[in-house]
């Protein structure tokens, strides 16, 4: 184990904020991430497991305990099992979660091409079951292994056990910091095409590309990678140093996600504004960024030190600000947007205390 101390957890996160960590421990392996549990019973400190650290915010006094720090040098990913239409891979979790997405781009898997250019680790995505442009990870996800914090035994949960839901999965709620999972299992085709569900998706594509005029599913593939990573990058939704906008995690709020009645009620409160949706089953996604532009804030719009992107309502920046002035700024939003709408929105990235 690599063991530091008052380590700034700045450096660790996308967003660029939070205090130091008492200690930092490097695990490369389950063997070093039990080592590392003991430690912080030893210390009787509590932690927290990092990664890729897009989708955290963690306090300007830092945190007063222990952070495993996944880390991966070793072979990240292998095949499980094969034949002629799919492909079932064991990854890693401290993999970065983009780099596994080009390799399988780049080798013709299908299945999480629309979910490049997300930042983080693959161990991250089912914890909150990520999604993009129509794609989910619970749609290729087979099953993780995960280590109880408890016993330090190793455990399998299959897709039915994870409990996914929209951004959600058991470990997001009732087996929150139960378990440090440490490998995911994804089943992708070697024979499917790209399915573009999403409308601005779509538009680039046809309006931007030669997808039509392939049949070769790798080139496919390629296409939907490419178009994906260029909106993602005109929202200031990919990693760059030379983009201050980026220094987010990314969207900030999901979107809510209500039953008829619910539904019926917002819209008898927005109908004049006309307010878009997305129905899923038997409910209706409702755009957050919508619902914050329609409650008085702005792309660009400044806050003390952060404020909300100049590309993108749904992130909000850390220009050289604080956490407490992150905190501030999203409860202002939440607020505007309660009381025009009635709708609470939910924070996506885990705020530490």
């Amino acid at each position: 184990m690599n063991i530091k101390e008052n380590y700034p957890l700045s450096s660790l996160t996308t967003i660029g904020l939070g205090g130091p960590a008492k200690y930092i421990i490097e695990c490369e392996s389950p063997a070093e991430i039990k080592e590392a549990i003991n430690f912080s019973r030893e210390k009787n400190l509590k932690f927290y497991v990092l990664s890729g650290g897009s989708n955290v915010v963690f306090p300007d006094k830092g945190f007063d305990g222990v952070i495993l720090l996944l880390r991966n040098k070793f072979q990240a990913f292998e095949v499980l099992e094969q034949d002629s239409d799919s492909i079932i891979l064991k990854i890693n979790a401290g993999e970065n979660w983009d780099s596994f997405v080009k390799f399988a781009v780049e080798n013709g898997y299908s299945g999480i091409e629309c979910l490049s250019g997300i930042p983080g680790s693959v161990g991250a995505t089912p914890v909150q079951n990520v999604g993009a442009y129509g794609q989910e990870i619970k749609d290729v996800f087979v099953s993780l292994n995960a280590i109880d914090v408890n016993t330090l035994e190793e455990k399998s949960f299959s897709n039915e056990e994870c409990k996914f839901d929209y951004r959600q999965s058991r470990f997001k709620k009732e087996d929150k910091e139960k378990y440090v999972i440490t490998d995911v299992t994804l089943k992708l085709s070697k024979t499917e095409s790209p399915k573009i569900k999403y409308p601005e998706l779509q538009k680039y594509i046809s309006e931007n590309t030669k997808y039509d005029s392939t049949d070769s599913l790798k080139e496919k593939l390629k296409i939907v990678r490419e178009s994906v990573i260029e909106i993602r990058k005109r929202k200031s939704m990919v990693i760059d140093i030379h983009d201050p906008n980026t220094r987010s995690c990314g969207s900030f709020f999901m979107n809510p996600v209500l039953d008829e009645i619910s539904y019926q009620n917002f819209l008898e409160n927005a109908k004049e504004l006309n307010p878009p949706s997305y129905k899923s089953g038997d409910r209706y996604k409702i755009p957050a960024a919508w619902l914050i532009e329609n409650s008085g804030f702005y792309k660009g719009y400044k806050y003390m030190g952060v404020g909300i992107s100049t590309n993108h309502t749904l992130a909000l920046v850390n220009y050289n600000g604080t956490t407490t002035q992150l905190i501030e700024l999203a409860n202002l939003i939440r607020g505007k947007v309660f009381e025009k709408f009635g709708l609470k929105l939910t924070p996506e990235p885990e705020i530490i205390a």
